[in-house]
Protein backbone atom coordinates (compact mmCIF):
# COMPACT_ATOMS: atom_id res chain seq x y z
CA UNK A 1 0.00 0.00 0.00
CA UNK A 2 2.88 2.32 0.87
CA UNK A 3 4.60 1.68 -2.47
CA UNK A 4 1.36 2.25 -4.36
CA UNK A 5 0.99 5.68 -2.70
CA UNK A 6 4.60 6.63 -3.55
CA UNK A 7 4.18 5.58 -7.18
CA UNK A 8 0.99 7.59 -7.47
CA UNK A 9 2.66 10.65 -5.96
CA UNK A 10 5.59 10.42 -8.36
CA UNK A 11 3.25 10.07 -11.31
CA UNK A 12 1.23 13.07 -10.22
CA UNK A 13 4.37 15.17 -9.87
CA UNK A 14 5.80 14.24 -13.26
CA UNK A 15 5.38 16.54 -16.28
CA UNK A 16 3.84 13.72 -18.28
CA UNK A 17 1.12 13.31 -15.69
CA UNK A 18 0.19 16.94 -16.03
CA UNK A 19 -0.50 16.29 -19.73
CA UNK A 20 0.79 19.67 -20.84
CA UNK A 21 2.12 20.65 -24.26
CA UNK A 22 3.86 23.66 -25.75
CA UNK A 23 4.37 25.10 -29.21
CA UNK A 24 5.16 28.30 -31.10
CA UNK A 25 4.00 30.20 -34.15
CA UNK A 26 5.85 32.92 -36.02
CA UNK A 27 4.11 35.31 -38.43
CA UNK A 28 5.17 38.45 -40.29
CA UNK A 29 2.53 40.85 -41.62
CA UNK A 30 3.23 43.66 -44.08
CA UNK A 31 1.66 47.05 -43.32
CA UNK A 32 1.85 50.65 -44.47
CA UNK A 33 1.45 53.87 -42.50
CA UNK A 34 -1.14 54.53 -39.81
CA UNK A 35 -1.01 51.10 -38.16
CA UNK A 36 -3.59 50.02 -35.60
CA UNK A 37 -2.74 46.95 -33.49
CA UNK A 38 -4.98 45.15 -31.01
CA UNK A 39 -3.56 42.26 -28.97
CA UNK A 40 -5.49 40.21 -26.41
CA UNK A 41 -4.85 36.96 -24.57
CA UNK A 42 -6.90 35.20 -21.92
CA UNK A 43 -3.77 34.24 -19.99
CA UNK A 44 -0.21 35.15 -20.85
CA UNK A 45 2.22 38.02 -21.14
CA UNK A 46 2.36 40.56 -23.97
CA UNK A 47 5.62 42.21 -25.00
CA UNK A 48 5.56 44.84 -27.76
CA UNK A 49 8.54 46.84 -29.01
CA UNK A 50 9.46 48.80 -32.17
CA UNK A 51 10.58 46.98 -35.28
CA UNK A 52 10.67 47.57 -39.04
CA UNK A 53 8.48 50.34 -40.42
CA UNK A 54 6.70 48.14 -42.92
CA UNK A 55 5.85 45.06 -40.90
CA UNK A 56 4.46 43.52 -37.73
CA UNK A 57 6.32 40.47 -36.48
CA UNK A 58 4.41 38.15 -34.14
CA UNK A 59 5.76 35.25 -32.10
CA UNK A 60 3.23 33.31 -30.06
CA UNK A 61 4.18 30.85 -27.32
CA UNK A 62 1.30 28.43 -26.82
CA UNK A 63 0.75 26.28 -23.74
CA UNK A 64 -2.09 23.81 -23.26
CA UNK A 65 -3.03 21.86 -20.16
CA UNK A 66 -5.24 18.82 -19.63
CA UNK A 67 -8.91 19.33 -20.45
CA UNK A 68 -8.24 22.02 -23.04
CA UNK A 69 -11.41 21.38 -25.04
CA UNK A 70 -15.05 20.67 -24.24
CA UNK A 71 -14.87 17.50 -26.29
CA UNK A 72 -11.67 16.16 -24.77
CA UNK A 73 -8.57 15.61 -26.87
CA UNK A 74 -4.91 15.87 -26.02
CA UNK A 75 -2.95 19.02 -25.17
CA UNK A 76 -0.80 18.30 -28.22
CA UNK A 77 -3.93 18.53 -30.39
CA UNK A 78 -4.78 21.85 -28.77
CA UNK A 79 -1.35 23.31 -29.42
CA UNK A 80 -1.29 22.09 -33.02
CA UNK A 81 -4.69 23.61 -33.69
CA UNK A 82 -3.58 27.03 -32.45
CA UNK A 83 -0.14 26.88 -34.10
CA UNK A 84 -1.69 25.88 -37.45
CA UNK A 85 -4.38 28.56 -37.16
CA UNK A 86 -2.99 31.52 -35.18
CA UNK A 87 -5.67 33.97 -33.99
CA UNK A 88 -4.48 36.78 -36.26
CA UNK A 89 -6.71 38.95 -38.46
CA UNK A 90 -5.48 41.66 -40.81
CA UNK A 91 -7.51 44.25 -42.67
CA UNK A 92 -5.08 46.57 -44.39
CA UNK A 93 -3.16 48.43 -41.69
CA UNK A 94 -5.49 47.21 -38.95
CA UNK A 95 -4.33 44.04 -37.18
CA UNK A 96 -6.19 42.14 -34.46
CA UNK A 97 -4.52 39.34 -32.52
CA UNK A 98 -6.43 37.02 -30.19
CA UNK A 99 -9.88 38.28 -31.19
CA UNK A 100 -12.88 35.91 -31.06
CA UNK A 101 -10.97 33.25 -29.12
CA UNK A 102 -12.44 31.28 -26.24
CA UNK A 103 -9.70 28.81 -25.41
CA UNK A 104 -10.04 26.60 -22.34
CA UNK A 105 -6.82 25.77 -20.44
CA UNK A 106 -4.74 27.36 -23.18
CA UNK A 107 -2.44 30.33 -22.65
CA UNK A 108 -0.59 32.32 -25.30
CA UNK A 109 2.37 34.62 -24.63
CA UNK A 110 3.10 37.20 -27.32
CA UNK A 111 6.35 38.82 -28.41
CA UNK A 112 5.64 41.43 -31.07
CA UNK A 113 7.48 44.14 -32.96
CA UNK A 114 5.54 46.90 -34.73
CA UNK A 115 6.31 50.18 -36.52
CA UNK A 116 6.81 53.31 -34.43
CA UNK A 117 3.63 55.38 -34.24
CA UNK A 118 1.39 52.30 -34.04
CA UNK A 119 -1.88 52.78 -32.16
CA UNK A 120 -1.71 49.96 -29.59
CA UNK A 121 -4.44 48.26 -27.56
CA UNK A 122 -3.11 45.38 -25.41
CA UNK A 123 -5.06 43.30 -22.90
CA UNK A 124 -4.52 40.10 -20.90
CA UNK A 125 -6.81 38.29 -18.51
CA UNK A 126 -3.79 37.37 -16.42
CA UNK A 127 -0.24 38.32 -17.33
CA UNK A 128 2.34 41.10 -17.42
CA UNK A 129 2.45 43.73 -20.16
CA UNK A 130 5.76 45.22 -21.36
CA UNK A 131 5.15 47.87 -24.02
CA UNK A 132 7.99 50.02 -25.27
CA UNK A 133 8.96 52.95 -27.50
CA UNK A 134 6.15 52.94 -30.06
CA UNK A 135 5.73 56.73 -29.79
CA UNK A 136 1.95 56.65 -30.16
CA UNK A 137 -1.24 56.31 -28.09
CA UNK A 138 -1.72 53.31 -25.82
CA UNK A 139 -4.49 51.41 -24.07
CA UNK A 140 -3.29 48.57 -21.82
CA UNK A 141 -5.32 46.39 -19.46
CA UNK A 142 -4.60 43.22 -17.48
CA UNK A 143 -6.76 41.46 -14.91
CA UNK A 144 -3.77 40.45 -12.84
CA UNK A 145 -0.21 41.48 -13.61
CA UNK A 146 2.13 44.43 -13.87
CA UNK A 147 2.27 47.01 -16.65
CA UNK A 148 5.49 48.58 -17.90
CA UNK A 149 5.03 51.19 -20.61
CA UNK A 150 7.88 53.35 -21.90
CA UNK A 151 8.14 55.82 -24.77
CA UNK A 152 4.52 56.68 -25.63
CA UNK A 153 3.46 60.16 -26.73
CA UNK A 154 -0.29 59.91 -27.37
CA UNK A 155 -3.20 59.40 -24.98
CA UNK A 156 -2.38 56.63 -22.49
CA UNK A 157 -4.77 54.50 -20.41
CA UNK A 158 -3.30 51.82 -18.12
CA UNK A 159 -5.27 49.51 -15.85
CA UNK A 160 -4.68 46.34 -13.82
CA UNK A 161 -6.81 44.56 -11.26
CA UNK A 162 -3.77 43.69 -9.19
CA UNK A 163 -0.23 44.74 -10.03
CA UNK A 164 2.19 47.64 -10.37
CA UNK A 165 2.09 50.27 -13.12
CA UNK A 166 5.35 51.90 -14.22
CA UNK A 167 5.54 54.23 -17.21
CA UNK A 168 8.03 56.66 -18.75
CA UNK A 169 6.09 58.98 -21.04
CA UNK A 170 6.93 61.82 -23.42
CA UNK A 171 4.50 64.74 -23.63
CA UNK A 172 1.32 62.69 -23.37
CA UNK A 173 -1.83 64.87 -23.53
CA UNK A 174 -3.93 62.63 -21.26
CA UNK A 175 -2.88 59.85 -18.86
CA UNK A 176 -5.04 57.50 -16.82
CA UNK A 177 -3.53 54.83 -14.55
CA UNK A 178 -5.56 52.59 -12.25
CA UNK A 179 -4.75 49.49 -10.20
CA UNK A 180 -6.78 47.69 -7.57
CA UNK A 181 -3.67 46.89 -5.56
CA UNK A 182 -0.17 47.98 -6.48
CA UNK A 183 2.14 50.95 -6.89
CA UNK A 184 1.96 53.56 -9.64
CA UNK A 185 5.12 55.26 -10.88
CA UNK A 186 4.87 57.67 -13.81
CA UNK A 187 7.36 60.11 -15.29
CA UNK A 188 7.20 62.61 -18.14
CA UNK A 189 3.53 63.50 -17.51
CA UNK A 190 2.63 66.91 -18.99
CA UNK A 191 -1.10 66.77 -19.79
CA UNK A 192 -4.15 65.68 -17.82
CA UNK A 193 -3.61 62.94 -15.23
CA UNK A 194 -5.76 60.60 -13.16
CA UNK A 195 -3.90 58.03 -11.05
CA UNK A 196 -5.67 55.77 -8.56
CA UNK A 197 -4.76 52.67 -6.56
CA UNK A 198 -6.72 50.88 -3.88
CA UNK A 199 -3.56 50.09 -1.95
CA UNK A 200 -0.06 51.23 -2.90
CA UNK A 201 2.25 54.20 -3.32
CA UNK A 202 1.98 56.77 -6.11
CA UNK A 203 5.09 58.49 -7.47
CA UNK A 204 4.62 61.07 -10.24
CA UNK A 205 7.18 63.21 -12.07
CA UNK A 206 6.05 65.82 -14.56
CA UNK A 207 4.46 69.21 -15.11
CA UNK A 208 0.74 69.69 -14.34
CA UNK A 209 -0.27 71.87 -17.29
CA UNK A 210 -3.90 70.94 -16.60
CA UNK A 211 -5.80 69.44 -13.65
CA UNK A 212 -4.49 66.27 -11.96
CA UNK A 213 -5.99 63.86 -9.45
CA UNK A 214 -3.90 61.34 -7.47
CA UNK A 215 -5.63 58.98 -5.07
CA UNK A 216 -4.67 55.94 -2.97
CA UNK A 217 -6.62 54.14 -0.28
CA UNK A 218 -3.46 53.26 1.61
CA UNK A 219 -0.01 54.48 0.64
CA UNK A 220 2.21 57.53 0.23
CA UNK A 221 2.01 59.98 -2.66
CA UNK A 222 5.04 61.77 -4.05
CA UNK A 223 4.93 64.52 -6.69
CA UNK A 224 8.11 65.82 -8.34
CA UNK A 225 7.73 68.87 -10.60
CA UNK A 226 11.30 70.05 -10.31
CA UNK A 227 10.19 72.87 -8.02
CA UNK A 228 9.29 75.15 -10.94
CA UNK A 229 5.75 74.15 -11.91
CA UNK A 230 2.86 76.52 -11.19
CA UNK A 231 -0.21 74.84 -9.75
CA UNK A 232 -2.76 74.91 -6.95
CA UNK A 233 -2.44 72.08 -4.46
CA UNK A 234 -5.39 70.47 -2.68
CA UNK A 235 -3.92 67.66 -0.56
CA UNK A 236 -5.63 65.45 2.02
CA UNK A 237 -4.38 62.52 4.11
CA UNK A 238 -6.43 60.58 6.61
CA UNK A 239 -3.37 59.55 8.57
CA UNK A 240 -0.01 61.00 7.61
CA UNK A 241 1.90 64.23 7.03
CA UNK A 242 1.95 66.71 4.14
CA UNK A 243 5.25 68.33 3.16
CA UNK A 244 6.19 70.58 0.25
CA UNK A 245 9.71 71.68 -0.65
CA UNK A 246 8.41 74.62 -2.76
CA UNK A 247 6.66 77.21 -0.55
CA UNK A 248 2.85 77.12 -0.46
CA UNK A 249 0.67 80.22 -0.25
CA UNK A 250 -2.14 78.58 1.70
CA UNK A 251 -5.84 79.26 1.30
CA UNK A 252 -7.70 79.55 4.60
CA UNK A 253 -6.52 77.93 7.82
CA UNK A 254 -3.56 75.54 7.87
CA UNK A 255 -4.53 72.00 8.87
CA UNK A 256 -2.30 69.05 9.60
CA UNK A 257 -4.10 66.59 7.28
CA UNK A 258 -5.43 69.00 4.64
CA UNK A 259 -3.69 71.80 2.76
CA UNK A 260 -4.98 74.02 -0.04
CA UNK A 261 -2.71 76.59 -1.56
CA UNK A 262 -0.75 77.95 -4.51
CA UNK A 263 2.72 76.81 -5.49
CA UNK A 264 4.77 79.27 -7.58
CA UNK A 265 1.71 81.51 -7.97
CA UNK A 266 -0.88 78.79 -8.62
CA UNK A 267 -2.36 77.28 -11.75
CA UNK A 268 -4.09 73.99 -12.60
CA UNK A 269 -5.52 72.16 -9.58
CA UNK A 270 -3.65 69.08 -8.34
CA UNK A 271 -5.84 67.07 -5.98
CA UNK A 272 -4.08 64.52 -3.83
CA UNK A 273 -5.86 62.12 -1.49
CA UNK A 274 -4.57 59.24 0.62
CA UNK A 275 -6.48 57.35 3.26
CA UNK A 276 -3.30 56.45 5.12
CA UNK A 277 0.10 57.74 4.07
CA UNK A 278 2.31 60.79 3.62
CA UNK A 279 2.17 63.41 0.86
CA UNK A 280 5.45 64.87 -0.42
CA UNK A 281 5.86 67.65 -3.01
CA UNK A 282 9.28 68.25 -4.54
Amino acid sequence: MKYTWIAAALLAASPAAMLAADGNFDKTLHVGGGVSLSVSTGAGYIHVSPGSDGQIHIIGHVHAGHGWGNWGGSPEDAVKQVVDNPPIEQNGNSVEIGKHTNYHNISIDYEITAPRGTVLDASSGSGDLQLRELNGPLKAQTGSGSIEANGFTGRVALGTGSGDIHAELHGTPDVKAETGSGSIRLSGVDGALYAQTGSGDIDIAGNPSTNWKLETGSGSISLDTGGRAKFTLDATTGSGSIHSDPPISTHGSLERHHITGDINGGGPVVRIETGSGDVRIR
